[in-house]
């Protein structure tokens, strides 16, 4: 499942910095979703989200994201960014 996912100024703004559950793309993914989550972790290396429904999803983060959330998270500038997400189902083996 691919997603197209807009960083905007506001998410910038009101994200906080190395906090994986509400940094500016976390933000970003939460007003995508709406009200349809239950978790999400975004790190460097990828992003996890649960929904309430049960589904979980899991994506590799793109370069651009990787630098986007270094700068971030050390406090310096960072601009508006579109990521291409491509999310998969997560699998849990317990």
């Amino acid at each position: 499942m691919k997603y197209n996912v807009k960083v905007t100024n506001k998410n910038i703004l009101d994200g906080e910095k190395a906090n994986p559950q509400n940094c500016a793309i976390a933000k970003a993914l939460k007003n995508k979703f709406k009200n349809r989550l239950k978790d999400i972790s975004v790190l460097p290396s990828h992003i996890a989200i649960s929904f309430k429904d049960s589904t979980e999803l899991f994506a590799s983060m793109p370069k651009e994201g990787v630098e986007f959330i270094k700068r971030f998270d050390r406090g310096l500038a960072v601009n508006r960014i579109k990521l291409q997400l491509n999310f998969k189902k997560q699998y849990s083996l317990v």
